[in-house]
């Protein structure tokens, strides 16, 4: 079967391309990345990637057999996939739909979608042959619009790395990292830093935090990623006013620059973004992909839920995770207190995800990797 890949090829050469072109490619949230690595590494079959959805519909109708979408919180209540919605009902093609979600302040809260995203999801219930959601709350709101054909299994990135043992080995470093058994640890945080609604829990974390060596991934917006990535950035840009207010105390007046050059990072594909995240000793944020990513790589991490559509995905992985409402910040070991995480269960549970993902792929007629199969079929 020959596939249209909606998603940027995970292998394209980002140092080649300037910073703005790479974010636009990026879906404008380079952790759209750790979804579409893992995806693509899970199907086989020739493909072709549509990134940036700016696609011929007449032409993927005639040179393709199925559309594969590994999807994000598509069903956000500020956006509009009406344009997106035309282009696939006019390929007139099967869909398969990977790891979609819905946002709402809390999982039970009602969601109100524009006219347009409506009409993607009315294209879902016609055309794709399955959905995978990240969890029950975005099952419930596809069930609302008549959509039955769907499974809640998370994230797709939670297949990145197939150790048969990863959470029993990951609970072992945690704990040795957050019982204080590993001296001054490295930390490595995923968090989205322009969010002011969180400006007091991050002042919390920073302070806990910057006695030790760390780094922040940047995900979005342009800005942050322009300054993580070295670019000249706009100063009076209200991101970035943000910033240097988030990090006072950080650094030298007039040196904030310098402050960005030392402690800020970026990534354009998630195999670089794993390779970087190796050498911390715990990963921490709000950000499920750049925590997922540590996580995969074998890097203990803590996924601190916010929203409908993190409390969801950690819930139904049985990630290391507590509320960021529930902290106060004032130690390592207080965060171990309150952590919810058992590495057998995660186990046992991602073999259990897997099985159901690799026969609801195999029943589209594509065909999953050697590698994910085997996985699978250890359950």
């Amino acid at each position: 079967m020959k596939i249209a890949f909606l998603g940027e090829d995970p292998n394209f050469r980002s140092a080649l391309v300037e910073t703005e072109d790479a974010y636009k490619r990026s879906g404008l949230n380079v952790g759209n990345h750790a979804f579409w690595n893992a995806v693509d590494s899970h199907i086989i079959g020739e493909r072709e990637y549509l990134n940036n959805w700016g696609f011929n519909p007449s032409y993927i109708r005639d040179n393709f057999d199925i559309i594969v979408i590994p999807a994000s919180n598509f069903l956000h209540p500020d956006r509009d996939l009406g344009a997106l919605a035309d282009k696939l009902q006019k390929t007139k093609l099967p869909l398969l739909v990977i790891g979609i979600g819905a946002q709402a302040p809390a999982t039970g809260s009602k969601i109100a979608l524009k006219e347009g995203t409506e009409r993607f999801i009315s294209v879902l219930k016609d055309q794709a042959l399955h959905i995978t959601c990240r969890g029950s709350y975005t099952a419930e709101v596809l069930h609302s619009y008549g959509v039955k054909q769907v499974t809640a299994l998370g994230c797709p990135s939670n297949l990145t790395n197939l150790s048969n043992n990863l959470g029993v080995t990951i609970e072992k470093k945690l704990t040795e990292v957050l019982k204080g058994e590993i001296p001054e640890p490295s930390i490595l945080l995923n968090v989205d830093t322009h969010r002011k609604k969180f400006y007091a829990e991050y002042r919390k974390l920073i302070e806990l935090v910057c006695k030790n060596s760390f780094n922040v991934v940047c995900q979005n917006p342009l800005e942050i990623v322009k300054a993580a990535r070295g670019d000249d950035y706009d100063k009076s840009c209200p991101h970035m006013q943000f910033q240097e207010k988030l990090w006072k105390n950080l650094y030298t007046s007039g040196k904030f620059k310098q402050f960005i050059t030392d402690k800020f990072v970026t990534f354009f594909g998630a195999n670089s973004w794993m390779e970087y995240s190796k050498k911390f000793d715990l990963s921490i944020g709000t950000r499920l992909h750049g925590n997922m990513l540590a996580f995969q790589s074998g890097v203990p991490s803590v996924f601190l839920s916010h929203d409908s559509r993190t409390s969801e995905l950690v819930d139904i992985m049985k990630l290391p995770n507590c509320s960021i409402k529930d902290l106060e910040f004032t130690s390592i070991e207080e965060i171990y207190k309150k952590l919810n995480f058992s590495g057998v269960d995660y186990d046992t549970n991602r073999k259990f995800l897997a099985k159901k993902y690799v026969e609801i792929i195999e029943s589209t007629g594509l065909t999953v990797t050697a590698a994910l199969k085997e996985f699978s079929d250890e359950s």
